[in-house]
């Protein structure tokens, strides 16, 4: 099985809901929660970031990014800004392209905002009610779009919609003020502002500032178009290696998913009553030869996403994701990928070297093998993000024994023959006197320059 196998491919279809067991809802065994982990719970939920024994770098960064802090009449008052989902706040950054995106967006909105305020309607029948509405529309446009590219992890759509409503299909075609579509040419026709309503040298400077206002919103939307395809790192093209930053954060919230998944598979073990007591003594196989428990697998896995992977990325960098960070998530892919599953068309008994003998049948359940599919797919995505950050240049060949390259040939220059011999005019008895060219073909021989040692 490679890397891009689906393994749920081959399990039973989803409509077993294994009626030999209880349904899996809640979690197992019910208890009620320490106030310890509640206190937990409470600030991973707050925080927006996953709870790590230690980590006062994480909770720190975490802190800072879910509270504003701003002085007003000489207080501090913190406004918290709700996160929809847990990410290690302490890794990854905006960086690259996207940065300088967002750096252009905070500066075309303060700009283009001012503008905006300053804009009066020249049309004497103009509603004041639908122009103060195309004016929050255009305001909401653009203050979204800056907030987008200031995410760490960017969604492509989204600014891509944001700049449909702002300048219509037109896209790079628009220009002029007179020719500009969706909010921004609703705002012009309902404001008056074209060429046939100005009359004064005021009212063309209003007509100007719309002009300037939608210059910057074009200027931004062309440089989007050119960094577009580099930024996310979900979806690069082939080949492509992504910016490090939102790369590092797209990995910062997959490993998080991974951790959550690993609790998900232990609470549909213990659902089919595999204790975790059983999981230190349940053998799967090693791809690579051997075996290993079940919970140390997972134990494994939940150690990586939670600390390990993490600690790679910070300490080394682009290179520690190359080497050891993803030759850990390859390993734990493929020893996921290989776990014994239920055939669908082929034998099921207890079988001598196929591990159901030692395997209880509740670890073959649809929801047990639903869950660890899930565990695997997780995995594969962080490999898949993982493998063009430390890649250099285009990919690797797929030819796995690749042409050597041609050994260089030695001719002499045109019009001379090598005093010394050959080896194998040695070996057929020519002599070295043979083999020379007359004394009148020669060159006179270079002058040579002595070159002394040290010390003499």
């Amino acid at each position: 099985m490679t890397i891009n196998d689906d393994r749920g491919a081959t399990l039973p279809r989803a409509q077993d809901i294994d009626s030999a067991y209880p349904l899996s809802t809640g979690q197992y065994p019910p208890q009620a929660a320490a106030p310890g982990k509640l206190a937990e719970q409470t600030i991973s939920d707050m925080l927006g970031w996953k709870w790590r024994e230690g980590d006062t770098k994480g909770f720190v960064a975490a802190l800072t990014g879910s509270f504003e802090l701003n002085e007003v009449q000489g207080r501090t008052e913190a406004k918290w800004t709700p996160r929809g989902y847990a990410i290690q706040a302490d890794l990854g950054a905006v960086t690259g392209g996207q940065a300088s995106l967002a750096a252009r967006a905070r500066s075309a909105a303060k700009d283009s905002l001012a503008l905006l305020d300053s804009l009066r309607p020249l049309r004497t029948d103009a509603d004041p009610e639908n122009a103060e509405g195309f004016r929050a529309l255009v305001r909401h446009d653009l203050e979204q779009i800056r907030q987008e590219l200031e995410s760490p992890l960017i969604r492509v759509a989204r600014v891509d919609q944001l700049f449909l409503l702002l300048l219509g299909n037109g896209g790079l075609a628009v220009g002029a003020g007179d020719r500009t579509q969706g909010h921004l040419g609703q705002l012009r026709d309902e404001f008056g502002l074209v060429s046939g309503k100005v009359n004064t040298i005021e009212e063309e400077r209003i007509q100007t500032s719309f002009i300037t206002l939608t210059d910057w919103v074009v200027s931004l939307f062309r440089g989007w178009q050119d960094a577009r395809d580099k930024i996310d790192p979900f979806s690069q093209p082939a080949g492509g290696q992504p910016f490090f930053g939102p790369a590092v954060v797209a990995l910062s919230r997959l490993l998080s998913a991974t951790a959550s998944q690993v609790d998900e598979v232990v609470a549909m073990l213990r659902s089919v009553f595999v204790q975790e007591e059983d999981l230190e003594v349940l053998r799967v196989p090693d791809p690579q030869g051997g075996t290993m428990s079940l919970g140390g697998l997972l134990r494994w896995i939940r150690e990586f996403a939670t600390f390990e992977g993490g600690k790679l990325i910070e300490s080394a960098g682009k290179e520690g994701v190359g080497t050891s960070f993803l030759q850990i998530a390859v390993r734990l892919q493929r020893i996921v990928a290989n776990l014994p599953r239920q055939s669908t068309g082929g034998p099921n008994g207890d079988v001598p070297g196929n591990f159901r003998a030692s395997l209880p049948p509740g670890f073959f359940s649809s929801r047990v093998q639903r869950a660890i599919d899930e565990l695997d797919d997780h995995l594969q995505e962080v490999v898949r993000i993982a493998e063009p950050i430390g890649r250099d240049g285009p990919p690797p060949s797929s030819d796995p024994n690749p042409p050597a390259p041609p050994t260089p040939q030695l001719t002499p220059p045109p019009g001379r023959t090598p005093a010394v011999p050959s080896v194998a005019e040695l070996r057929e008895g020519h002599g070295a006197g043979e083999s020379q060219t007359p004394p009148e073909a020669e060159e006179p021989p270079k002058p040579r320059t002595t070159r002394k040692r040290p010390g003499q």
